[in-house]
């Protein structure tokens, strides 16, 4: 679940991460954004892959061998009837694009349990090869079920293949879930990637617009802030604690809906993570002197 204080807190890497560049272009923003969101971005990728490749496939090569031997079965079967001839190209199409998806399968196994850094564009390549193989075969073995109704004089033949076709689908089903989340079954792997990745979107969505808000109204916040700091020259404030008290200005100001001692506490915490010793009290005075301007009881 994401919290108000990892939104504070990443918006506040950002604010500091502009100060240090007079004129941030869109582009250095941009990457600001990147460079921060890496992390959760690169935990949703690699609990995914975890999930693909584990939990939600485990069973996979059972069933596999066992469609395997049913598509042959069923090929030979058929090899005297000319009018099966397209059922019995669909089963060789959907065979070698099984290999194709079983091969990436592996592939994925090899990216997360051979590098040790878990590159996050190599899982998500290689996430993105097996699921984008999954809705080929979804849709390659809904073609080939579509076809065997033209022919039910082999429903005893057909039987055998589309019970184990319905054991595939049941995987394929899985992982499809992770990507279309509208009634997933309860399965707590697939629960954990899609609140990974809804936490990860909602982190970039609610920082980045209070980062960007905060930079967009410096000037006024400046005033307000060092309308507050009396004997004290402006100069003096480090830009990590320039950052904060910018940050606490804007939802004091602006987000009205946040108390006042909320927004103060939340402040500390963040002078306490990554400021100076001295700087939770000098945040907490300068903050609660234009609470008490801004918001009067």
């Amino acid at each position: 679940m994401l919290s108000r204080n990892q939104i504070r807190q990443t918006a506040l890497q950002y604010l500091y991460g502009a100060s240090q560049s007079p004129e941030i272009t869109g582009e250095q923003e941009e990457g600001i954004w990147d460079i921060l969101m890496e992390p959760f971005r690169a935990d949703y990728c690699k609990l995914r892959a975890k999930a693909v490749s584990g939990h939600l496939t485990r069973d996979y090569p059972d069933k596999l061998r066992l469609f395997v031997t049913r598509a042959r079965e069923t090929a030979e079967k058929l090899q005297h009837d000319p009018l099966t001839l397209p059922v019995r190209d669909q089963l060789h199409d959907l065979l070698n694009k099984e290999g194709e998806f079983n091969a990436a399968l592996l592939q994925l196994k090899k990216a997360l349990h051979d590098d040790p850094a878990n590159d996050r564009k190599t899982l998500s390549a290689a996430c993105d090869a097996v699921q984008e193989l999954n809705t080929a075969l979804m849709q390659m073995r809904g073609r080939l079920l579509d076809s065997l109704r033209d022919f039910p004089a082999y429903n005893n033949i057909w039987s055998p293949l589309i019970s184990a076709c319905g054991k595939l689908q049941e995987i394929n089903d899985r992982i499809n879930c992770i990507i279309h989340q509208d009634g997933r079954p309860s399965l707590a792997e697939v629960k954990k990637v899609v609140e990974a990745g809804q936490d990860a979107e909602e982190l970039y969505r609610e920082a980045k617009t209070l980062g960007e808000e905060t930079l967009r109204r410096r000037e006024e916040l400046d005033s307000v802030i060092n309308g507050i700091l009396e004997n004290y020259s402006p100069e003096r404030v480090s830009a990590m604690d320039r950052a904060i008290l910018r940050l606490g200005a804007c939802e004091l100001l602006h987000r009205k809906n946040l108390p006042a001692p909320v927004v103060i506490s939340e402040a500390i915490r963040l002078a306490e993570r990554f400021s100076s010793a001295d700087s939770p009290r000098f945040v907490n005075g300068v903050l609660a002197g234009i609470a008490k301007t801004e918001r009067p009881s």
